[in-house]
C-alpha cells in the first residue's frame, strides 16, 4: 500500500479519535454548566466563576471540534 495513504489513514484515525474525545468532554461541560445555573437557586448563589470557566472551556472545544470535523471531511475525500 502507498506510504502517504497509510499516513492519510493515521491522520484520520487520530482525528477521529481526538474529536470523540473532545464531544465526550463537551457533553460533560454542558451537564455540568447546566447544574451549576440551576434556575431554582437565588442568583447570588450561583458560582458564576465555576461556570464561566467552564463556558470557556466550552467555546474552545467547540472551535477545535469545527476544526477537526473539517479536517476529517478533507482526509476522507483524499481517501476516495
Amino acid at each position: 500500500m502507498n506510504p502517504e495513504r497509510l499516513q492519510l489513514k493515521g491522520m484520520l484515525v487520530e482525528s477521529k479519535k481526538r474529536f470523540r474525545t473532545l464531544d465526550t468532554e463537551a457533553s460533560g461541560l454542558v451537564i455540568l454548566i447546566r447544574s451549576l445555573l440551576n434556575p431554582y437557586e437565588e442568583i447570588e448563589n450561583l458560582d458564576t466563576e465555576k461556570t464561566l470557566v467552564s463556558l470557556n472551556r466550552l467555546n474552545e472545544i467547540t472551535k477545535e471540534l469545527k476544526t477537526l470535523k473539517e479536517k476529517i471531511k478533507n482526509l476522507e475525500s483524499e481517501l476516495e
